[in-house]
């Protein structure tokens, strides 16, 4: 579990509600370091149930083995950042939602306890989301700097941004080794559909439901007005590349690394799926609704 906590009442609440998710299995909690060492600080009531010390159920880098759910509390950003200890384990995510807008998240804070029954871990739906590897880069001799080649995979987008210092860049972008554009802008972005609704949406690109098998390809401030974002099946590959010295950083949701021109590197669907759970009541189409308020119009409510 990783966790922003809000009160102990909720948090106790949603331990509870786990420990009868397996019926009459036992169930063995582990916590994210960060998290465990808040409840021996803030929570102590907590500590003899939950964290023994005759039992270290602690983890950072890696999830114990066995594990059969990750809980993530927090916000969308939170959630995202579960994809480095999952990897491509097939383990499952479910977010509670601690944060702002919480569009990934299933369960609300507030309604743990009705939505949490025994039994739920069975009963929810799963939903298995695509996932972005940023691969194969080449770079000028003289590079020094890091490349995401230790973890290269996004859930939400991979982002080829311009550096604070340059006015717009050139990015040659082929799919399938065939030419689609140069982009002159800021960037441009290759979403997900779970990326969708994040930054290519406020860069103009379309929604797309979490279970397509899409690449979005967005450009972000293009110079040219007639280029608009592109839609493509999940099974092609994507390579971008910059002729010049612009200076970019590339970024992997929240994991951002410099680059200086003349580079290339490929985008391409991973072999994984990112797995979610959420309850069979909540639909994609509720939450794009309710969180980004799509289609609101006051005159028009259903009776």
């Amino acid at each position: 579990m990783a966790a922003k906590l809000v009160e102990v009442g909720v948090f106790e609440e949603l331990l509870e509600a786990l420990s009868h998710a397996w019926l009459d299995e036992e169930v063995e909690f582990w916590f994210a370091k960060d998290l465990a060492d808040r409840i021996r600080k803030d929570f102590p009531s907590m500590v003899a149930r939950f964290l023994p010390p005759a039992g270290n159920r602690v983890f950072e880098e890696a999830l114990p083995e066995g594990t059969s759910l990750l809980v993530c509390l927090g916000g969308d950003g939170t959630l995202l950042d579960t994809l480095h200890l999952v990897k491509d384990s097939g383990i499952a995510v479910l977010g509670i939602h601690f944060g702002r807008l919480g569009f990934l998240n299933a369960v609300s804070a507030g309604n743990i306890e009705k939505t949490l029954y025994p039994g739920f871990f069975d009963d929810f739906r799963r939903e298995n989301r695509l996932v972005l590897e940023a691969c194969d880069f080449e770079v000028d001799a003289g590079f020094s700097g890091t490349l995401p080649e230790k973890f290269p995979y996004a859930l939400n987008e991979v982002a080829l941004l311009k550096a604070d210092t340059e006015s717009l860049v050139f990015l040659d972008v082929y799919v399938d080794g065939s030419y689609v554009n140069t982009y002159y802008g800021d960037g441009v972005i290759f979403s997900t559909p779970t990326g969708s609704t994040a930054y290519s949406l406020s860069c103009g690109g379309p929604i797309l439901i979490p279970s397509a098998d899409n690449i979005l390809i967005t450009p972000v401030a293009s110079h040219t007005l007639t280029v608009r974002p592109l839609v493509l099946e999940g099974y092609q590959e994507i390579t971008v590349k910059a002729r010049g010295k612009e200076q970019c950083k590339v970024s992997l949701d929240s994991h951002a690394y410099e680059l200086k021109g003349p580079f290339s590197f490929k985008v391409r669907k991973s072999s994984f799926k990112f797995i979610t759970i959420y309850p069979n009541d909540r639909n994609f189409f509720d939450a794009i609704r309710e969180k980004l308020m799509w289609g609101l119009d006051i005159r028009q409510r259903p009776e």
